[in-house]
């Protein structure tokens, strides 16, 4: 998705976070709030794809994600690096234990950063700085909305800081953590999503409809429809379809046809890379018309399982028509 908007309170608030003064976040490690932690970043690997994407953006979105609702706050990469340089200092190997022991440090992150095309994965391993046997693992994902028209440069701060909340909420075992929050701060550890390909049954002995003989358009057109629909539900982070493609293309599979079921190759490429859920359909010429079920499935073991499915009849020779049906379809199956 590209758009040249940016969201100028979100930016404001990711630099206020990245700059909050040390001895505020010692305050509140030391007593002035129970719930309130201190954590320390020790690490941050970036993929290949995700290269360009500052370590100053992924701090701020990490204060911020605990700043949001005082859970934690974060040591500043300054601290961090400053006390590390005391050690060496005195001849003492910086190790992370060592630079949170100095601190005061509650818990140890472990970050690992990578994209797909528009989609962000968000990996955190999270130590307990007091037992290194104690740890626990999150990922989160979203996707990223926002491109710059004029030099393509990739807008990341609402997408990691999204991303970073839900490996979060999965670390801390609390999917609640962000609910009373407002806006797109309120976010919940959602499973993944493809929208699939829908399968065309034409009747030879039915008058021939311009969909069905425009089908590769006509379910292009339905599988876009279905994810402007439902790219904002809570529920689920949805691949757009140009993610999507370039998986497939990852596996060779270079022209995914839209208007036919999925193969047992598209669904082990996505077991592959942990897509939780799939969306597929069949669009079936009847005498009526034309009858449009969508289904929602579970992938497990690169496998489909159905979970709910929705249909109706569409009455007439029309792409309009069939848009709104698209999406009353679509609504009814995720709820909205």
């Amino acid at each position: 998705m590209r758009n040249n908007l940016i969201i100028p309170i979100l930016m404001m608030i990711l630099i206020i976070h990245s700059n909050e003064l040390f001895a505020s976040i010692l305050g509140s490690n030391t007593g002035n709030s129970k719930s309130s932690e201190l954590y320390m970043i020790a690490d941050v690997k970036l993929g290949k794809e995700a290269s360009d994407l500052t370590l100053s953006k992924v701090e701020s979105a990490v204060a911020l994600a605990g700043g949001i609702t005082e859970r934690f706050h974060i040591v500043p990469f300054s601290v961090r690096d400053s006390v590390a340089q005391t050690l060496v200092d005195q001849n003492k190997a910086p190790t992370a234990a060592a630079i949170a022991e100095m601190l005061n440090v509650n818990k140890i992150l472990f970050l690992n950063i990578n994209r797909v095309e528009n989609m962000l994965r968000v990996d955190i391993t999270m130590i307990d700085a007091n037992d290194f046997d104690e740890k626990s693992e999150g990922t989160g994902y979203a996707l990223i909305h926002f491109i710059k028209e004029k030099d393509e440069q990739v807008l990341y701060d609402p997408s990691l800081l999204a991303a970073v909340q839900r490996a979060v909420a999965v670390c801390l075992n609390d999917s609640l953590m962000y609910s009373e929050t407002d806006g797109k701060f309120n976010v919940i550890p959602a499973p993944t999503l493809v929208i699939g390909g829908i399968e065309f049954q034409d009747d030879p002995d039915l008058n021939m409809w311009d969909l069905y003989s425009r089908m590769a358009v006509a379910s292009y057109d339905m599988i876009e429809n279905i994810f402007e629909t439902i790219k904002d539900c809570r529920d689920f982070v949805v691949y757009d379809i140009p993610t999507r493609d370039t998986i497939y293309s990852m596996f060779k599979l270079y022209f995914a046809e839209n208007y036919k079921s999925p193969s047992k190759f598209e669904i082990e490429i996505l077991g592959k890379f942990q897509v939780d859920y799939y969306l597929t359909g069949i669009f079936k010429r009847i005498k009526e018309g034309a009858e449009l079920e969508l289904g929602l499935y579970e992938i497990k073991e690169e496998k489909l399982y159905p979970v709910r499915s929705e249909k109706d009849i569409l009455k007439e020779d029309d792409i309009y028509k069939l848009r709104e049906l698209v999406q009353i379809l679509t609504k009814k199956l995720f709820k909205l």
